[in-house]
């Protein structure tokens, strides 16, 4: 039997479906952080234990019934330590990495930031009075990471990242939550037509947007912007980014910068998806995966920074993606050609389709189902 720890997100309901055949043989104990469950549509399915009840006492000493633990992200140290401090040798842990968990961690800072961004982050810590060096509440002791046998993630760079971040010795297994089939869902058969311009995912700091801005900027003799809208999703993250890429959008792009601030509609979300053909990302961690796959998928060129994860993980699988740094240049917000286009689909349709993320959860459930040898 396989234990899986999970949280009110959305991502729970993707390891449900995908975990929950007989065969799977899989427990999902879901522990809230609040009495407000919004994100997860099977709950019916989870068991749910309470941080410091009677239930979460039980959980802690029945551990060693189960071959494997599997930890969906490691954000919560008030309750996840305890359970891994106390899983017996005997049981496998897993950890599907969600990335924050180890990019967030205050000794890593703004390692993965951008220049003109980690100038203005550190000029709003300075306001806030919030530098500071100390462990965050919210982190588990890297010692910790060595009871972790399987790193589970998509993005083998990414794997080595934190293998060697934390010291650990754990093995990677290829896994994902989301197919092509869930990402791009309704743009499926569709590819883009339009001659816009996207610029990352959210207004998190880490999307690194003022760089990306300002990349654009200072060429702006050279590239042809008239008559492309550039459209920025805001709709989420953190308010003073949300205010300062607005700003800084009008001043070097504007009317042409067209803001996403608020939720819209989905089917307006993808007709403005289908209405660009160029999407810069400036993410130094992997990070908007489901952005940067769609996009491939509907033929736009794609641009990232050298310095990602993400960049080197498609140029190694092969893909036509694009260097922020160097081709910027060289192809501007030319189209990607049907041939380019196509070697893309093919690509992400390997990695990604449904069938593979199913054929990669069977072959974790069946590296899981035995206990170790102690």
């Amino acid at each position: 039997m396989i234990l899986h720890l999970l949280t009110d997100d959305k991502f729970a309901d993707y390891v449900i479906t995908q975990f929950s055949a007989p065969e799977m043989e899989s427990e999902f104990v879901l522990v809230p952080s609040n009495d407000m469950m919004k994100l997860v549509k099977r709950i019916n399915e989870c068991k749910i234990v309470c941080q410091s009840s009677k239930e979460y006492a039980e959980l802690l000493k029945r551990l060693d019934q189960y071959s494997a633990i599997f930890f969906h992200g490691m954000f919560w140290g008030y309750w996840q330590q305890p359970i891994l401090e106390r899983v017996p040798k005997s049981v496998k842990v897993v950890w599907y990495i969600w990335g924050g968990e180890i990019y967030a961690r205050h000794d890593l800072g703004h390692s993965f930031l951008a220049p003109i961004t980690k100038m203005c982050a550190l000029q709003h810590q300075l306001k806030k009075l919030q530098l500071k060096l100390s462990p965050y509440s919210w982190e588990i002791p890297l010692k910790l990471y060595d009871k972790v046998d399987y790193c589970l993630t998509s993005i083998y760079e990414e794997y080595e990242f934190a293998k060697q971040y934390t010291g650990a010795s754990f093995e990677h297994i290829w896994y994902t939550y989301y197919s092509m089939e869930d990402t791009v869902g309704a743009l499926m058969k569709e590819q883009c037509h339009g001659n816009n311009i996207w610029i990352g995912n959210s207004a998190a700091t880490e999307n690194n947007h003022l760089d990306v801005l300002w990349a654009i900027y200072k060429r702006r003799k050279r590239l042809y912007l008239k008559e492309r809208d550039v459209i920025i999703p805001l709709s989420y993250g953190a308010q003073w980014i949300r205010k300062l890429v607005k700003k800084a959008g009008r001043y070097m792009l504007g009317n042409r910068m067209k803001a996403l601030d608020t939720f819209i509609p989905r089917n307006e979300y993808n007709e403005l998806m289908l209405s660009c053909s160029t999407m810069l990302i400036g993410y130094w961690e992997p990070a908007a995966q489901g952005n940067i796959l769609t996009a491939l998928w509907l033929g736009m060129r794609v641009y990232l920074s050298e310095k990602s994860m993400s960049y080197k993980f498609f140029k190694r699988l092969g893909a036509k993606v694009f260097s922020l740094e160097s081709d910027l240049d060289k192809y501007q917000f030319s189209e990607l050609s049907q041939d380019e286009r196509k070697h893309n689909r093919e690509i992400i349709a390997k990695w990604y389709s449904r069938e593979h993320v199913y054929q990669s959860v069977r072959d974790v459930v069946s590296l899981l189902e035995s206990k170790k040898n102690e």
